[in-house]
Formats: structure tokens, C-alpha cells, sequence
């Protein structure tokens, strides 16, 4: 039987009488006491009993007895203590012998040591019986105590890795949950927590295993979270998007009108757009209106952001880029439809489509900023220059449907203001601005067309009269749109009044302006990139609507044998030549760029050629009609009574001249009637001429006097209409003063009427000599040039022939005159 150092051995003597005032049982359990001691403190009890020699045995003996029961060498140590005592016994008789009293003494004491020491070994018995029963008690007590110490350990260990286990699972769980609650950051957190760390922990489990495999699982689902999150994210951004790009249609309207009061105060900045440098510098009120994030509407990007980092921490940035691209090619082609339609009516379905596109845009500009990793400035530019094309291509089949030319005015302004928005935000315009001008052409192309309908149907309706005015609201009206300088003030004019021009001018000059303002209005919407475009294209399609419409048409109405019409087109045509002069300097004046040359129209050109067609035509009316007149004169050459009156045909033909001077030409320019009347009547000199020079064989001395009568009544009455159509001028009609710029020589009004005449000189210097008592004089040189100055020799010749000479033989006379004296 072994026993543990700390056990304690107890031994107890038995009671003993007293021995020297000392108690057996004291010295005994002194013994003991020592006795213990020294068993405690040797190693080797044996050793140590064969050692002692003295008296202090029994301070060393109780250690050795403890550890000799304890080393199971209780007989042997009894042995041994016999032997001492034995040996005692022997030193106890000597002493006894050399001193018998103390030895009998000592006897006595011996023998009730023997005695004690006999009670003591049957205590040492009996407590080796008590140490043998109490220690297996003791050692099945501690083999049950090493045992449940080890099942305690074994329960502790497996205590502590059901915990990890159980930690392990909860992490899993929880990950799971977090999964489901839209926590990927934190959950992916946990999940590189739990792989790297306390699945390690329990890594000799095979669940550990199974959870370690699904780790790449739970990633993979955490992405396809994430990325369906963010396909739900971009539907959500898809259907705000409209709203978006109102409220971004809004701001920049509010920053056009503030920039359009300051252009209004300052016109100098008539040449700087909006978005421009100048305007950006000058926006001092900017709005604070986020598209994004306002009272409207409230785009969270957080979701956007996240995906950004979770893909990140996964290392799949690249597909999620790619997912987030293909992505908004899908949320652009649900935004762009296959077809749009749109009529003058309802432009809703263009309106909203480009508030979608520009919704679309922002969003994308927004995250380009912030998120490059993900979306860089190349590939969304190549998006929005694709988004710009497939809108052109959009609206290009629904322009030739459109019959309103406002409609393609409000298509304008919603491109203006996409265009602007765009800019703003810093995309690349230029596509858009191309196409502006592609529609501005067309929108110039349509407002060419209506004015050509328009202009022919006033032509058509216009009474080719000057215009009676009745009210002075009215007349202001005309003068405040027409190109017309009234010779009076307007005080001063009384009504009813006639203008000079019929009512097509001022309807045509309302039309011009308005054509005019249109394009003006169209260009409002233009960057600084190409308003010289604008300009030149104002310029050319005006030019073409005043040479190809205007001048053309009333060039073709100069085929009409109606004077009057044709007297009135001269007339208007003087005018609209005016009107193109003073378009010219509007032109100029209201450039909405620096022009590195004055703008120049060849319309006035135009309308000065076709004044000189009408001035031919009237020129080719008027003589017709002479002749005419001529084709009906009856002269019997060879007559013998003279007249009183003149011919019919020729009252006739005067008083057709009168009228045509007092009505049809009197409101053309003196100049021109000047040009009329000289062209007429040299006309009518010419063919009177010829009348007599193709006159029979003879002409009687009667027939001269006659003819001289018809020519005298002519000439009175060329000599009296400068002064009675100068005085007619006067109360007819107020013409106005035309601009300096028609560059158009005058004569005076004395010189013109002093020419008439002149176109009877060569008929009357021929009568003259018909009726001179001496015709020979003719053969004087001198006499000649200041009489007959005019008349051609052949002539002369032939008209005295059939006047003197005989009808069978030339008379001495016309001998002498053919030889020339």
C-alpha cells in the first residue's frame, strides 16, 4: 500500500503511569513525534535505523516508521527496532550493573518501556491494519479521483470545443441572417473572421470541414445578392429617371431666364450663351436644387457604393463592372424605345423621353465621379454619344410628319434644353448641336415652304391697287412693319389715305419679319459652337425666299397684259428692293456673333433686275397699245381738203395717254413715267415717221397740212403733261421717300419733261421741210444743221420727191434736191 506525503500518521499509545514526573504516554508520543520526523526526512528509513547511535533515535524515528509504512517495510523496521532495543537492553545491563539502584531503576523503567514499547507495537499494529485498511480506501478513492479528474478534463476539453463548435455555428448562422438582411459588408467581414480564425479552431471536426466548403458558397451567394440587389438598385434609378431630368430641365430654364433679363439689361451679351464662360462667371444665383436628392425625389446611391466595395473585398471588381456596364446599356434601351411618335398636338412622348435621357445621364455622371474605379469618363462618353445618336435616329422619322412649324419650335426648345443640361454637366454636345442645325434646316426648309404658300396666295388675293387706309391704327401698323419712310409726319396725315404699294408688300414685309424672328428664335438655343452657322443659314435661306419666291413670282406676273397690275409689281418691286436694303442692316445689327464681314443679300440685285423687266414691260404695253392706235389710222396722202380737228385715232390715242398718265402710271416715280412717257412717244414719233415715209407715191400739199395738225395736237400735249402730272402728283397720293441705297439716278423733273419734245424733233423737222416754200434750202449746209438737223438725207429725199415732182416725171426741182443743190 502506498500513501501521499500528505497523509498523516497517528499513532495512539496507550495510557501509561508516570515515570520521573514523565507519563509513558508522553514520552511515547515524544517518541513517536520523533520517530515521525525522522521518517518524514529520510529517504531511505532502513539506511537510516542502521544508523542510529545515540539517544536522539526517537527524534528521528517517527519520520522513519511513517516512511517505512509507506514504503511497505513495517516488518522490516519492527526487525530492526528490536534490534536496537535489543542492543539497548545490553547498554541498560551494563549500566544496571555498575549501579544497581539506578539499574534496578532503569529495569523498572525498562520493563514499562517494554511494555509501552509493546502497547506501541501492538498500537503500531494496529495503526499499520488501520494505515493498510484507510490506504486501499484511500487509493480507490484517489484512483476514482484520478478517473473522475480525467473525465472531468475530458468533459472540460469537450465542453470547450462544443463551445467553439457551438460559436463556430452561431457565426455561420449569423452570417446567414445577415446574408438574408442585406448586411453583406458585415456579414463578408464575419465570414473572412470566421475562415481564417475559429474555424481553425475546429478544424478536427468533419462539420468544420462542411462549413469550411461552403465559405466560397456564401461568398458566391453574398455577390449574386449583391448583384441582384443592384439590377433591382438600377430599376429603381430607371423609373425615377423621367423625374430626374424634369427637375434638371427646371433648373436650367430658371438659369435661362435669369440669364435672358441680364442680356435684356446689358445687350452686349447678346453674343454669350448659356454655359458659357461669361454666363458662368456672371451666375451669382445659382440654384441649390439637386437632382438627385430634393423634396421631389431621393436617389440613395448607397446601395451602389456597396455593391462597389463588397464586389471589391471580393476580388471581383472586373465582373461587377462588367454586370454594372451591361447593366446600363439594358436601363438605356428600356429608356431609348425601338420607335417614338409624336404629332403638332401632343409632343408629350418626346418630352418624356429626353427627361428620361438626361435622368439616365446625370445618374451616370454622378457615379463617374465618385466611383472610377468602376465607371470611367470613356466608357460613359461612348454610352452618351450612342444615347445621342439612337435619339437623332428617333426623331428623324417623325419631322416630315409634322405640318406646324411651332410644333418643330417646341421641339427645339426641349432639344435647347437638353443640350444645355447636358452641358452642364459636362458632356460633349457636339453631336446634339449638328443635329440642332440639321433640324434648324429643316425647320428653315418649312418656314421657306409655308411663306412660298402664303406669298402666292396673297399674290393671288392682291388687287395689284395702292392701299387705301381708312384708320390710323391701321396705318401705323403697316408703317411700323413695312419698309416705308411716309414723306409726311404722322400727324400730319389725313385719312383716308392711299400708300403706294398694294397690300402685298406689307403682307409679305409681316411675313419676312416673322421668318426672321423665327430663325432668330430657333438659334436662342445654340451654344457658342456654331451660331456663325445660324447666321449664314438665316442668310442664305432668306436670299433664296426673296430671289426664288418673291422676285421670281412677281417676275412671272410681269406676263400680264394688265398695266395696271404690271405698273403696281414695278412699284411694290421698288419697295421689297428697299425692304432687302434694310434687312441687310437689320441683319447686321442684330448678329448674334462678331461677323468678320457685313452681311450681304443679292436679293437686292434681284428686285433691281426685275424693276428693269417691269420698266421693259410697261415700256412694251404702252407701245403695243400705240400701235394699236397707228394700226387704225386712215391718212388719205393724197387728199385735197385740210382738216380743222385732228385725226380720230389720235383724239383716241391721247386720251388713252391722259389716262395712263393720270391714273395708271401716276404713282410710279417721275423718273420712271419720265422714262415711260419719253419711251412712248418716241415710239409714236417713230411710227408716224413711218407712216409717212410709207405713204403713196404722192403726197398732197392737204396731207402735209393735215399731218402737221395731228402732230401740232401731239406735241400740245406732251407740252402740257409735265405741269398737269406734276400738279396731279401733288393731291394724288403721298409715295414716301425711298432710301438713298436703291442707288437709282434721277433727272430732274424740268430736264425729263423738256426731253419729251425731243422725240418729236426728227417728225417735225421733217414736216417742216415738207411744208417749207423753198426746200431747197435743205442743200444748205448751214441752213440744214440748224433747221433740218435731224432729218435723214434719204429721207428728205423721198418725202419731196412725193410732194413736187410730177406722176410721170421728176420736176426740175427734185433734180436739183437729189444733186444736193
Amino acid at each position: 500500500m502506498s500513501l501521499t506525503t500528505s497523509a498523516t500518521l497517528t499513532i495512539a499509545p496507550p495510557s501509561v503511569a508516570a515515570v520521573g514526573g514523565t507519563t509513558v504516554t508522553e514520552r511515547t508520543q515524544s517518541m513517536m513525534q520523533h520517530l515521525q520526523q525522522v521518517l518524514l526526512l529520510s529517504s531511505d528509513p532502513i539506511s537510516l535505523l542502521n544508523s542510529f547511535e545515540g539517544d536522539d533515535y526517537l527524534e528521528q524515528l517517527a519520520p522513519v516508521v511513517e516512511e517505512a509504512v509507506n514504503a511497505s517495510h513495517v516488518d522490516l523496521l519492527i526487525d530492526r527496532l528490536a534490534s536496537i532495543t535489543a542492543l539497548k537492553e545490553t547498554e541498560v545491563q551494563k549500566l544496571c550493573n555498575s549501579n544497581q539502584h539506578e539499574y534496578t531503576k532503569a529495569v523498572q523503567q525498562l520493563a514499562k518501556v517494554k511494555q509501552s514499547s509493546e502497547q506501541m507495537r501492538a498500537s503500531v499494529l494496529n495503526i499499520n491494519q488501520n494505515l493498510q485498511q484507510s490506504g486501499r480506501a484511500l487509493v480507490a478513492r484517489n484512483k476514482m479521483l484520478l478517473d473522475s479528474q480525467g473525465a472531468r478534463k475530458n468533459i472540460d476539453e469537450a465542453t470547450a470545443a462544443i463551445r467553439q463548435c457551438l460559436k463556430v455555428i452561431n457565426m455561420t448562422n449569423k452570417i446567414h441572417e445577415m446574408i438574408e438582411q442585406k448586411k453583406y459588408f458585415g456579414a463578408l467581414k464575419s465570414l473572412d473572421d470566421l475562415e481564417q480564425n475559429h474555424i481553425q479552431e475546429v478544424s478536427q471536426f468533419e462539420f468544420a470541414q462542411m462549413i469550411r466548403k461552403s465559405v466560397p458558397v456564401m461568398r458566391a451567394t453574398i455577390k449574386d445578392d449583391v448583384i441582384a440587389d443592384l439590377q433591382v438598385w438600377l430599376a429603381s434609378v430607371r423609373k425615377v429617371a423621367p423625374q430626374i431630368g424634369q427637375i434638371a430641365f427646371g433648373v436650367t430654364e430658371s438659369r435661362r431666364r435669369r440669364w435672358k433679363k441680364k442680356v435684356d439689361h446689358n445687350p452686349q451679351l447678346r453674343f454669350y450663351k448659356l454655359n458659357s464662360t461669361v454666363e458662368l462667371a456672371m451666375e451669382d444665383d445659382r440654384d441649390d436644387v439637386d437632382p438627385l436628392n430634393n423634396d421631389t425625389i431621393n436617389v440613395d446611391l448607397t446601395p451602389f457604393y456597396e455593391s462597389m466595395h463588397i464586389c471589391s473585398a471580393l476580388g471581383v471588381l472586373d465582373e461587377f463592372r462588367d454586370n454594372y456596364a451591361v447593366g446600363r446599356i439594358k436601363e438605356q434601351d428600356t429608356i431609348l424605345p425601338p420607335s417614338l411618335e409624336f404629332t403638332d398636338d401632343d409632343i408629350a412622348p418626346l418630352e418624356s423621353l429626353l427627361h428620361g435621357a438626361c435622368g439616365f445621364a446625370i445618374v451616370e455622371r454622378v457615379t463617374v465621379r465618385k466611383a472610377y474605379r468602376v465607371r470611367t469618363p470613356a466608357s460613359v462618353n461612348e454610352l452618351w454619344e450612342s444615347m445621342c445618336q439612337r435619339i437623332a435616329h428617333l426623331i428623324d422619322p417623325v419631322l416630315p410628319t409634322l405640318r406646324n412649324p411651332e410644333t418643330l419650335l417646341r421641339v427645339r426648345t426641349l432639344l435647347g434644353l437638353f443640350i444645355q443640361t447636358m452641358e452642364s454637366y459636362e458632356f460633349s454636345v457636339a453631336r446634339l448641336h449638328s443635329y440642332m442645325l440639321s433640324l434648324f434646316e429643316n425647320y428653315s426648309a418649312f418656314l421657306k415652304q409655308r411663306f412660298a404658300e402664303e406669298f402666292q396666295q396673297t399674290v393671288m388675293e392682291d388687287d395689284y391697287m395702292p392701299m387705301k387706309i381708312n384708320q390710323r391704327d391701321l396705318w401705323e401698323k403697316i408703317i411700323g412693319i413695312s419698309w416705308y419712310k411716309p414723306g409726311k409726319e404722322a400727324s400730319k396725315v389725313k385719312f383716308p389715305c392711299l400708300l403706294p404699294f398694294s397690300q402685298v408688300y406689307p403682307l409679305s414685309c409681316a411675313e419676312i419679319r416673322n421668318f426672321v424672328n423665327q430663325h432668330y428664335q430657333f438659334s436662342d438655343e445654340f451654344s457658342e459652337q456654331n451660331p456663325g452657322q445660324i447666321e449664314a443659314t438665316l442668310r442664305a435661306n432668306l436670299d433664296q425666299l426673296l430671289v426664288k419666291v418673291v422676285c421670281r413670282t412677281l417676275g412671272d406676273r410681269l406676263r400680264s397684259s394688265n398695266r395696271e397690275e404690271i405698273v403696281q409689281i414695278y412699284i411694290n418691286l421698288e419697295y421689297f428692293q428697299t425692304a432687302a436694303v434694310e434687312l441687310e442692316k437689320m441683319l447686321n445689327e442684330t448678329a448674334t456673333v462678331h461677323l468678320d464681314e457685313p452681311i450681304t443679300l443679292h436679293a437686292s440685285v434681284a428686285f433691281s433686275d426685275a424693276r428693269k423687266l417691269a420698266e421693259t414691260r410697261i415700256f412694251e404695253l404702252v407701245n403695243s397699245k400705240i400701235d394699236d392706235f397707228l394700226e387704225i389710222a386712215d391718212y388719205d396722202w393724197d387728199t385735197s381738203t385740210e382738216r380743222t380737228a385732228p385725226s380720230s385715232y389720235l383724239s383716241d390715242m391721247v386720251n388713252f395717254l391722259e389716262t395712263l398718265v393720270d391714273s395708271t402710271l401716276v404713282n410710279l416715280p417721275r423718273s420712271i413715267t419720265s422714262f415711260i412717257y419719253f419711251d412712248a412717244f418716241d415710239h409714236l414719233a417713230t411710227k408716224l415717221l413711218d407712216l409717212l415715209l410709207n405713204a403713196g407715191r404722192r403726197i398732197s400739199k392737204a396731207a402735209v397740212l393735215n399731218f402737221n395738225r395731228d402732230i401740232c395736237y401731239l406735241e400740245n400735249f406732251v407740252g402740257n403733261i409735265g405741269s398737269s402730272s406734276s400738279k396731279r402728283r401733288d393731291v394724288s397720293l403721298n409715295r414716301g421717300t425711298l432710301d438713298d441705297s436703291n442707288n437709282i439716278k434721277h433727272r430732274s423733273e424740268e430736264e425729263a419733261d423738256n426731253s419729251l419734245l425731243t422725240t418729236f424733233t426728227e417728225l417735225r423737222q421733217t414736216i417742216d421741210l415738207l411744208m417749207s416754200p423753198n426746200v431747197e434750202e435743205y442743200n444748205n449746209t448751214e441752213i440744214r444743221m440748224r433747221k433740218y438737223g435731224r432729218v435723214k438725207p434719204q429721207n428728205a429725199a423721198a418725202l419731196v420727191e412725193k410732194i413736187f415732182a410730177p406722176p410721170a416725171t421728176p420736176s426740175r426741182t427734185m433734180k436739183r434736191f437729189r444733186r444736193g443743190g
